[in-house]
């Protein structure tokens, strides 16, 4: 890559609800976004043209304020992407994706350098570069959208491995679905977003509207609404007692909590701190410092430019 350049960053943030566009540079700062549905169940050079196409429209508006054309596109992504290789296997988030070589299109389609990664391991590197949370060597980073997914920490290191399969704990098949809705069999059926709404209108249909989406069941719960708060106070103690092998295996000193269920704080924080220590019999200096990612609502859009951040400051150092 040019030696010379500003380091101007196309961020793109792709789950299969929806798609973040960002344009961004080294010290996170957003100059343009635009979003828009993700069209997940289409064939992957479908998506990559409706893409392609909103990423036309978001340049043109930045060239319109005569700010440069990025320099490297950054990538989160759901789902299984293999960082070393640069492909997504097949998963239940794209559903006729087979084996696409994401970054390749990507690199053919912009002509700049694509650093990618999956949204758990994005979400970490954006942890360490802008969140609150001190120096991170070994730590627990998860996400909920689309799926529960963990990123893991080693001696600085987020961990990797072919195929890039690590981290689907969602997959975690539940001790018990007593008072759950039927045909709740793992982590993802109660504790992802999508599993969460789930439980909200099992516990409580006549409350919620049918269309319930998951911002308005979290700012229900902030607002105190003693039905959503219910709802989140089960989600995440069974979240939380799940998480005993995880814990006793590799002791983090860190859990992060990540995008969306760290705009909850202490109404999701708590119980599934409770939970897991009571399910794993460890208690103060002993557990896991426990928080949620300090990004707040900007944490989607770091998350987008993390994976080229840590790239590129890691080429300058060296």
């Amino acid at each position: 890559m040019p030696q010379n350049t500003s380091n101007h960053i196309l961020g793109i943030n792709i789950d299969s609800q929806r798609i973040l566009l960002v344009y961004g540079n080294l010290s996170g700062l957003i100059s343009e976004r635009l979003e828009f549905a993700s069209p997940s169940s289409a064939p992957f050079p479908a998506f990559l043209s409706e893409l392609s196409s909103h990423a036309d429209r978001l340049l043109m508006i930045t060239q319109a304020q005569r700010l440069p054309l990025p320099d490297v596109v950054s990538v989160s992504v759901a789902g299984n992407y293999d960082a070393k290789t640069g492909v997504v296997g097949s998963s239940l988030e794209f559903v006729q994706w087979r084996a696409e070589s994401l970054r390749s299109q990507l690199e053919l389609r912009f002509n700049l350098p694509v650093y990618a990664e999956t949204k758990a391991n994005a979400g970490m590197l954006a942890e360490i570069l802008f969140g609150a949370t001190g120096s991170l060597s070994n730590a627990f980073y998860f996400t909920f959208t689309p799926r529960v997914r963990l990123s893991l920490l080693s001696e600085g290191q987020v961990y990797h491995n072919p195929g890039a399969t690590a981290g689907s704990i969602g997959k975690l098949r539940l001790s018990s679905s007593e008072n759950l809705p039927e045909k709740t069999q793992t982590l993802n059926d109660v504790a992802s977003g999508l599993g969460l709404l789930r439980l909200a209108q099992f516990r409580h249909p006549t409350h919620w509207d049918p269309d319930l989406q998951l911002p308005d069941l979290l700012q229900s719960a902030l607002d105190r609404d003693p039905f959503a708060l219910e709802v989140i106070d089960q989600a995440a103690a069974i979240f939380g007692s799940h998480l005993e092998c995880l814990v006793h295996s590799l002791r983090p000193e860190k859990i992060i909590i990540g995008h969306p269920f760290h705009l909850l704080g202490e109404a999701w924080l708590k119980p599934m701190t409770d939970a897991l220590s009571q399910a794993s019999g460890l208690g103060g200096g002993e557990l896991s410092q426990i928080q949620a990612s300090a990004l707040g609502s900007r944490q989607p859009e770091l998350e987008a430019l993390a994976p080229a951040i840590m790239a590129l400051r890691g080429a300058r150092e060296r």
